[in-house]
């Protein structure tokens, strides 16, 4: 996901929902293990064994790492504020929509946790 204050909501449901379904939630701009970001966010995929992506807003860098995701073989679940900015490239996959207020986050984090459970199974 993007690093914005925007997203500090939408963060904190993915924790919860990591939280629900007993997993570590971890994003590149909380740690510092490297010299560079996108190094920290290699490993961090390269480490997991699912990766939550905020597809919210096309954001290069975030199809960037999902690539990386893609091709590391990892379980990637994305998710998007609106469905009509789901890219091309990966609008065939399953994408979990959802509404950034408190309601739309709450029933995200509880979709989320539910797929979460799944893959970690």
């Amino acid at each position: 996901m993007q690093f914005a204050a925007a997203f500090d909501p939408v963060y904190a449901a993915i924790e919860g929902a990591c939280s629900d379904a007993t997993l570590t939630c971890e994003r590149a701009d909380k740690i510092w293990e490297e010299s560079t970001v996108i190094q920290d966010v290699f490993n961090l995929i390269y480490r997991s064994h699912i990766v939550v992506v905020d597809l919210t807003g096309s954001n290069p860098n975030v199809m960037y790492e999902v690539g990386i995701a893609h091709t590391l073989g990892r379980h990637v679940v994305p998710i998007v504020q609106a469905p009509a900015s789901r890219p091309f490239d990966i609008a065939h996959h399953r994408i979990l929509d959802y509404l950034p207020d408190a309601k739309g986050l709450a029933a995200m984090r509880e979709q989320l946790a539910r797929r979460l459970r799944h893959l970690s199974s």
